[in-house]
């Protein structure tokens, strides 16, 4: 399980496509081969209240917290963080060159004892007959 959740500020929305910077972190996500295809879940959620620094009105953000599953060492969490975090930089390096953006990234470890889950999504994509079958 890595479950990458999104939070930006909705003044975002004229200017970046955030379905597409979801799609590019899920990728990157999979490109780590740290974590298992069917756990990966990337969610984005508008803040449309906030108030960022001198609450200049062009103030945005995009604050990401990565959950994921214990027994990874910190050099591995790091060495992710990094990664997607670098992902991230080149897709708001537009906003990133201007005064008024900005990025974040935290890394937060679940303990298995305290985290339940119901899913068939594995299943289906570890079956072998129906590898990349998309039905």
């Amino acid at each position: 399980m890595p479950h990458l959740t999104v939070q930006y500020s909705q003044n975002l929305d004229q200017d970046v496509e955030i379905s597409d910077f979801c799609s590019v972190m899920s990728v990157a996500m999979q490109e780590t081969g740290v974590f298992p295809v069917a756990g990966i879940r990337v969610r984005a959620h508008p803040m449309p209240h906030y108030f960022v620094a001198d609450g200049h009105p062009k103030n945005a953000f995009v604050d990401m917290v990565l959950r994921m599953g214990e027994g990874r060492s910190d050099a591995t969490k790091s060495e992710v963080g990094a990664f997607l975090m670098a992902r991230a930089e080149a897709v708001f390096a537009p906003l990133l060159a201007e005064s008024f953006f900005a990025l974040s990234l935290e890394i937060v470890t679940i303990s298995k004892p305290l985290s339940w889950k119901t899913n068939s999504i594995h299943a289906r994509i570890n079956a072998p007959s129906l590898k990349g079958d998309n039905l």
